[in-house]
């Protein structure tokens, strides 16, 4: 199977349940940044073998709010954030948070390359929340667990910089 349909030439594309959209609309740029945060958390993944699991666990729940934002009709109720996911990226917060201390002010990101690339990810899960909003507002109200999990997402991001800023010894 080619990976090219020639359908979009014009502009347009279709979404996982078929429907036809402008390239810029709001689906297509929420799911374009989903996708773009989803390979930068790929590679700072890799980089931090310590958090490979996490990363990889949010990897999936970027891919299922995609599915969400991608689906029209009742079949989007299973790509829903659970409460249960809610849970899990509190916990993971609140554990960094302890690892982390007490932080004081602002800082300037990037102690190190690995901190970079964390704070990367962190600004393009904001930029996703942002995308998010916008269809929340202007379109249809998004569930409450995906605002929350991406809200908290961009913490735990946040976290993960300044301990990988804490190590001198990374590149």
């Amino acid at each position: 199977m080619s990976i090219s349909t020639r359908k979009g030439d014009k502009g347009f594309t279709s979404i996982y349940t078929g429907e036809r959209v402008p390239k810029d609309h709001i689906i297509c740029e929420i799911c374009g940044t989903g996708d773009e945060f989803i390979c930068h958390l790929g590679e700072l993944k890799h980089s931090t073998p310590q958090y490979y699991s996490v990363i990889e666990n949010v990897q999936k729940k970027i891919f299922k709010i995609n599915s969400f934002f991608a689906t029209i009709g009742d079949k989007r109720e299973s790509f829903i954030i659970t409460d249960e996911e809610i849970k899990e990226i509190d916990k993971i917060f609140d554990e960094f948070e302890i690892q982390c201390g007490e932080l004081k002010g602002f800082i300037i990101p990037s102690e190190n390359i690995l901190a970079a690339k964390a704070d990367i990810c962190r600004t393009i899960c904001r930029r996703y929340e942002r995308r998010i909003i916008t269809y929340n507002i202007n379109i249809k109200e998004v569930p409450g667990n995906i605002l929350q999990y991406i809200n908290r997402l961009s913490d735990v991001l946040y976290l993960i910089a300044r301990l990988l800023g804490k190590n001198k010894e990374a590149i």
